[in-house]
């Protein structure tokens, strides 16, 4: 059985910062009030020993520099290679909390060389100790986004069915913790990083789309003439909402409806794509998408 992809909200950058920032404050203060009460892994932890404290200050340093380059890793993996789910998503999370609880170990037998108990049972406290500190507040953060995203989806069901008795458009699916998806594939909808629906545009008039910062520019045909609408979004987010459709990433600021390319043409530094409409610049195809592209476009 096909397994479904994880929802875009537990690995979006903001909500990674937001987890990473909030499950170290939450350990810091977890081990503020359990030091005190452990007389065995974490004796040698101490915030107010010089000695000791320094290193409790690096332990706690170096796990949270682990996370940070954990998260980022897992941010770019997802976007590129891995097609994350929940089985490799919490594979992920226990993979952190064990190498965190081996570095503890490692700092209590190798360097602080704490007696009396075995390897095996400092290795195994360390861990769960790790795995109570983090564990939590990884649990609390995912189940706070995934309700913040669920009155995302509220909030879009409304405004789409607003727009749908403007369009006369009948049926519409939202899908919890996946990007908006539309029943009638010839009209787009454009919201925003927060969800909003902010344009509604026949995909047959969509030229292609721009990132500029944090904010993405699409360039449709209004009448025979060339329209442009701003909104802030992140041009990965709109990629990921429309994939499978015609509009396709062909670099890393440009999405292109490939049902109006013109043709697609060679220069000394790579491909460029122009469009059946006279006045639009020509759009760079980066490396990463030349296959895809003249393979999407030999198909039209």
């Amino acid at each position: 059985m096909k397994r479904k992809k994880l929802p875009h909200y537990l690995i979006e950058k903001n909500n990674l910062i937001v987890q990473v920032t909030i499950s170290v404050l939450f350990a810091i203060a977890f081990l503020a009030i359990y030091i005190p009460l452990s007389n065995t892994t974490t004796a040698w932890f101490s915030l107010e020993e010089e000695g000791r404290f320094i290193y409790t200050a690096v332990f706690i340093i170096f796990s949270t520099i682990f996370l940070i380059l954990s998260r980022i890793l897992m941010y770019y993996l997802s976007k590129r290679l891995i097609r994350f789910t929940f089985p490799k998503y919490i594979l992920w999370i226990l993979a952190e909390i064990v190498l965190i609880g081996l570095f503890h170990s490692y700092i209590s037998l190798g360097i602080m060389h704490v007696e009396g108990y075995s390897v095996a049972f400092i290795v195994g406290k360390s861990i769960l100790v790790t795995f109570i500190a983090l564990g939590f507040p990884f649990i609390v953060t995912d189940l706070s986004f995934a309700l913040l995203d669920a009155q995302r989806v509220l909030k879009i069901a409304k405004r789409v069915i607003l727009a749908n008795e403007k369009t006369g458009q009948k049926e519409v699916k939202i899908t919890q913790g996946e990007p908006l998806i539309k029943e009638n594939p010839d009209i787009i909808n454009f919201n925003d990083y927060a969800g909003a629906l902010k344009f509604t545009v026949k995909l047959e008039n969509i030229y292609y789309i721009k990132a500029e910062g944090n904010y993405v520019v699409v360039y449709y045909n209004n009448k025979g003439g060339i329209n442009s609408f701003t909104l802030r979004n992140k041009i990965q987010a709109i990629a990921d909402t429309f994939a499978g459709t015609p509009l396709m990433r062909c670099h890393r600021t440009y999405i292109v409806n490939t049902n109006n390319i013109k043709l697609i043409r060679t220069e000394d530094d790579g491909y460029y794509i122009d469009f059946n409409q006279d006045g639009l610049e020509s759009v760079p195809v980066s490396k990463t998408y030349s296959n895809i592209i003249v393979k999407r476009f030999t198909e039209i």
